[in-house]
């Protein structure tokens, strides 16, 4: 548990602190997640299908797509983008003496690629928002870092990240300790229904604090709401990595953090809460990129 902590709270400062600083210390993090994750996603795709799959193939087309998004929020710019990442697998593996396997292979990685720079993209774009909001504490934080303009885009990330990881320190936590009811047996045994409920529980209290603390542009109530909604995405994008993991014989995808497992098992709610906050945040007309 002692380990697990620590790890948890060095995790917070090195993700905190690029976000805070802006998009471009982000974007630094983000390539590295990027290439890590990919690592162990070939790593387990090639242990369990089995296949031959490189990183640089993974790596690469999710790559493309964070620069791009750092540069541009056009929507056709970024369709194109998304389109190459998507094909450029198949590109990759032509070459292969062995088409069926080169043709898996592909498939494998175009959606590896995909599965991580999609969501990666979709955080740069959140933190790149600029528009109205009311919390002096983030303001004064974006000021101080030089990114003022994109304060908006901080609170909107900052509540989406604080959503995720309390709804899975308050679920582990409830359910470690009370959790008597399993929530899915064969995808994750350690997870209970008693946990799955206190993170949704959580999810409601930290989502309507967004306009308090945050600043964000909607009713305590709408934040409520909101928040639970995020809650169940973060359980929902938690079990869908347990379903890849159970499906390639896996426990973990690494060991990188102690207590944790890899980055994958530590970004897997946030792969479907962030693109998710994000087209939020657009629905409520959260800003100009």
């Amino acid at each position: 548990m002692r380990q697990r902590t620590l790890s948890a709270v060095l995790v917070v400062l090195i993700t905190v602190v690029p976000i805070v600083l802006g998009t471009a210390i982000l974007l630094a993090l983000l390539l590295g997640v990027t290439i890590q994750a990919a690592r162990e996603l070939t790593r387990g795709f090639s242990r369990s299908l089995p296949l031959s799959l490189s990183s640089a193939s993974v790596t690469i087309p999710a790559a493309i797509l964070l620069i791009v998004t750092f540069f541009t929020t056009s929507g056709t710019i970024l369709l194109a983008a998304s389109v190459a990442a998507l094909l450029f697998p198949l590109a990759w593996y032509a070459h292969s003496d062995d088409l069926q396997q080169g043709l898996r292979a592909a498939l494998a990685t175009s959606f590896a690629a995909l599965y991580l720079g999609l969501p990666l993209s979709s955080a740069l774009a959140l933190r790149s928002l600029e528009g109205e909001m009311t919390s002096e504490w983030i303001r004064a934080l974006a000021r101080a870092s030089g990114n003022e303009q994109t304060a908006l885009g901080l609170a909107w990330i900052g509540w989406a990240i604080a959503i995720t990881w309390l709804t899975d320190t308050s679920a582990y936590l409830v359910g470690a300790r009370w959790g008597r009811h399993k929530l899915t047996p064969r995808l994750s045994p350690g997870k209970t229904r008693e946990g799955a409920l206190a993170g949704l529980l959580t999810g409601a209290v930290v989502g309507a604090l967004g306009p308090s603390v945050f600043g964000l542009p909607f009713a305590a109530w709408f934040g409520a709401l909101a928040g639970t909604a995020l809650a169940g995405l973060a359980e929902l994008g938690d079990l869908a990595e347990s379903f890849l993991k159970r499906g390639l014989g896996l426990k973990d995808f690494g060991t990188s953090i102690p207590g944790h497992g890899g980055v994958l098992d530590r970004i897997d709610a946030l792969l479907v809460t962030i693109p998710a906050s994000l087209l939020l945040a657009t629905l409520l007309g959260g800003g100009n990129g």
